[in-house]
């Protein structure tokens, strides 16, 4: 609990027997420096004081049972809401879980059934694989004829076409 010393009161009411002296000390003190001594850490701030009319003691007491009555409901609901998130995220978590069992599952299945596959299939001849690729790669003989001679010369592959974009098309 807190103790007297921490309060911070942000408003209070003040009963009086007569409405003439309540609207006079209420004109006469509104918008005044609160005082004390220098040190006091209250002594720079203002009073703001208001008369209220027709204001009884049943009126504040049921204003403030509102406002605990609210603040009790904005509560419970933050607590359902953070209370409907937990259990989404452990759901969630339950649920990732399974999908890594049920994947990792899948997979040995896969895994399984490849190596019996794999033991039934021929192997591949990949020397006539290779030979397609070399000659694919390289495209035509004047284009491997320059590629070889832009890396003897130590330039990049595309170095004509490089200069041909940025010195704007003309040539040397």
């Amino acid at each position: 609990m807190e103790s007297r010393k921490n309060r911070i009161f942000t408003e209070g009411w003040v009963e009086f027997v007569s409405k003439r002296v309540a609207r006079q000390i209420a004109a006469t003190l509104n918008n005044t420096q609160v005082g004390g001594k220098h040190r006091s850490p209250w002594y720079s701030d203002i009073w703001n004081i208001k008369y209220l009319p027709r204001f009884t003691w049943g009126l504040l007491n049921e204003r403030l049972a509102y406002e605990r009555a609210i603040h009790k409901s904005r509560l419970r609901t933050e607590v359902a809401i953070v209370k409907r998130e937990t259990e989404h995220f452990a759901r969630s978590v339950k649920q990732a879980k399974r999908d890594k069992k049920l994947l990792k599952k899948n997979s040995k299945a896969n895994k399984d059934q490849l190596q019996e596959e794999n033991t039934a299939v021929t192997t591949y001849d990949h020397s006539a694989h290779r030979s397609q690729d070399t000659s694919s790669a390289a495209g035509s003989s004047a284009d491997s004829q320059q590629l070889l001679s832009n890396k003897q010369k130590g330039k990049p592959p595309n170095s004509d076409l490089l200069r041909n974009i940025f010195s704007g098309g003309f040539q040397r």
